[in-house]
């Protein structure tokens, strides 16, 4: 289906967050929500387009839709399209062409692809291909993808519990690119107890091999609530130390930068410019984001935010009512904003606008302590003023950092 073009009549700018809440199966570090109870998926997938239609907004320009989970790709190409079709008829899309068409500048649409999901012998329709679902959510509209990798190493994948294999990886990537896909991120997870450099590395070079446009290389953490805390708790898992954890992170940081990719936030490198995460980058920028579905988030822009009910019953229930599932509201403050800015914009390599921070007393100091440390850099900016970017040794200390700001800001 392709959808009718729609122009740009508004400066009214926001991205789409779309969480679908299911799994195959639960992995033990993973804390977001999701079931995988897909018995729900039916009548939840009526209740997000209903959803959808309660919230629209046709003033509204929507320039990312990002499908998030749980795992997207539990869901039918049909699903899909149903859905995209909801999201243009109740908000506007930043699109000179139409979905299908492939990547605009105006308009990124990305997916995440779970590689177990696409694993014929573990799907309910074996005669269903990898390439030809690939290639169906391509003619839809999604114009690039996030593969949930996390490593080419089996050892690797059992202890993280996936349900895909290497090979399984392997092979959605070739039939991703099959398919026409040329926006592909591959998710990569390391600082496993006793990982060394060289296991990092090659799971780098194998990454590197398929030549993708964007890698998210994630440290290892053992999130409360989650069955590899508990496990880490009672002493069953040894984390690696704190020393091994920076090593490979400025391993990784200078072997993808020497591989042409831009380490444009801490954990995110892109290969250029145009193949970086436009959806994600609102939460960095603090601009306006819409979340639907379990647990997602949204936030206006200026100070108001809200995230609705983690549970896909209460979801159903409360959006068939004609109820907004909202959990949920908080109103942020002058100072709170100013302390978020500062924690999302360290995380980047464009870093904070100086001038936000002007006439805090200490400033100085706290900028003089960074730089003599090696962990920042203070830049001169004509368009934005003068900015503070942390270095990859100061993104090890990002936690530091932070705090010194918050106790100029709450003082």
């Amino acid at each position: 289906m392709n959808y009718q073009k729609q122009s740009h009549l508004s400066a009214k700018h926001a991205g789409i967050y779309i969480h679908i809440p299911f799994c195959i199966k639960k992995c033990p570090y993973c804390d977001f929500y999701s079931i995988s109870e897909l018995s729900l998926k039916e009548p939840f997938i009526l209740a997000l387009l209903k959803e959808i239609e309660l919230r629209s907004d046709t003033d509204l320009v929507v320039d990312t839709i990002y499908f998030g989970g749980g795992t997207p790709s539990l869901l039918t190409s049909e699903e899909l399209e149903k859905i995209l079709s909801a999201v243009a008829k109740n908000f506007k899309l930043a699109s000179s062409k139409s979905l299908a068409d492939k990547v605009s500048e105006n308009l990124q649409i990305t997916f995440e692809v779970n590689p177990g999901s696409l694993n014929p012998n573990k799907i309910k329709d074996g005669s269903l291909s990898r390439y030809n679902y690939l290639k169906e959510i391509k003619k839809i509209g999604v114009n690039r993808l996030s593969i949930g990798v996390q490593s080419f190493d089996n050892n690797k994948l059992n202890f993280l519990k996936r349900v895909h294999s290497s090979d399984d990886a392997q092979k959605t990537i070739l039939s991703a690119r099959d398919a026409g896909f040329d926006d592909i991120g591959f998710d990569l997870i390391y600082g496993l107890p006793d990982e060394r450099q060289n296991l990092w590395l090659n799971d780098l070079n194998s990454a590197l091999e398929y030549s993708p446009e964007h890698l998210s290389c994630y440290m290892l953490s053992y999130e409360p609530e989650t069955p590899m805390f508990r496990a880490y708790k009672r002493g069953y898992i040894t984390p690696l130390d704190d020393e091994s954890v920076a090593s490979l992170f400025r391993l990784t940081s200078k072997y993808l930068t020497a591989n042409s990719f831009c380490h444009y936030e801490v954990s995110n490198f892109a290969s250029s410019y145009e193949h970086q995460s436009k959806h994600n980058k609102k939460y960095w920028q603090m601009v306006k984001y819409l979340g639907f579905g379990p647990s997602a988030h949204s936030y206006n822009g200026q100070s108001e935010r809200f995230w609705n009910i983690k549970s896909v019953e209460k979801y159903i229930l409360m959006v068939n009512q004609g109820r907004l599932p909202i959990a949920e509201k908080e109103i942020l403050t002058d100072n709170q904003r100013l302390i978020e800015y500062t924690m999302v914009g360290l995380r980047t390599e464009k870093g904070v606008e100086l001038k936000y921070f002007k006439g805090l007393k200490g400033l100085n100091s706290v900028i003089d302590e960074i730089k003599q440390r090696a962990w920042g850099e203070e830049e001169e900016c004509p368009t934005d003023g003068d900015r503070l970017r942390l270095t990859p040794d100061g993104w090890l200390f990002l936690d530091t950092i932070t705090r010194w700001f918050v106790d100029l800001i709450e003082k």
